[in-house]
């Protein structure tokens, strides 16, 4: 990805940053909605489409008192646990990114939930249905992720902007693909703490863009980074479609463009 795309981003970051920071309880609403965005469509990647009144459902005091929806609802709340989780290691000082740190993720997405595994590595080659992307033979898994960890903590890797930072170790992870069971959740879980720390809005992949997302893991670490820069420039979009009436995607393309 070019430096000018990285600039433009940053450029962009920066702007929503600062409206937020004049707009305090405007910010609020606005991450609230933001939040419960991002549960929807990381459900939707997985395969699990809820309404907007079924998300708030999952998140009613009362309890759920539809029995078959117990299961989906424990996701959601999960899912908002472990973002809770993210925002907390990117407050911290430092933060190791480690195998403890995604196992910690992981027993946060699957808490409570039927049928729940220990935290083990796979030990087959999965045909998925949602992933087409190769990943490692399961003997590779626990080398792979102790080089990545290892290239992390690297000076190269700190060197890198944020963005490559958190598309390249993602893209890594994928090609790992650790646990027969909410791997892609994990992943995006890690990039996200990355953008988070560096002080960029958390990357949601939509649902439309599910497909894209899908065959960009197919792609080399480079080109998948395109896929993640075009999922931000879509956050930031949303940022300002909220803070700043009238504006619009269409308008500042127009601009970009004359």
């Amino acid at each position: 990805m070019s430096r000018t795309r990285y600039l433009d981003l940053d450029d962009r970051s920066e702007d929503v940053r600062e409206l937020m920071r004049q707009r305090p309880n405007e910010s609020r609403e606005f991450l609230e909605k933001y939040e419960l965005s991002w549960i929807y469509h990381e459900a939707a990647l997985e395969g699990m489409v809820l309404t907007h009144a079924e998300l708030r459902q999952a998140f009613e005091v009362t309890g759920v008192t539809d029995s078959s929806m117990v299961h989906a609802y424990t996701e959601v709340r999960n899912q908002r646990n472990a973002i809770d989780l993210i925002k907390q290691e990117a407050r911290a000082r430092t933060v190791k990114y480690s195998l403890a740190l995604v196992k910690k993720i992981f027993e946060t997405l699957y808490n409570g939930l039927p049928n729940r595994l220990p935290v083990t590595f796979r030990r087959d080659m999965p045909l998925h249905r949602t992933y087409f992307h190769d990943i490692v033979q399961p003997v590779q898994i626990q080398p792979g992720l102790e080089q990545l960890f290892e290239f992390m903590s690297s000076e190269e890797f700190l060197k890198m902007h944020p963005i490559k930072q958190a598309t390249h170790s993602h893209h890594r992870f994928m090609e790992i693909f650790p646990f027969s069971d909410l791997s892609g959740k994990v992943g995006r879980m890690m990039m996200n703490l990355i953008l988070v720390r560096s002080g960029y809005m958390p990357v949601i992949i939509h649902s439309i863009d599910r497909e894209k997302y899908y065959e960009g893991l197919r792609l080399p670490a480079t080109q998948f980074g395109q896929v993640i820069a075009d999922a931000m420039d879509n956050s930031l979009d949303n940022a300002y479609t909220f803070f700043v009436p009238g504006w619009n995607a269409i308008t500042r393309k127009r601009a970009a463009s004359a």
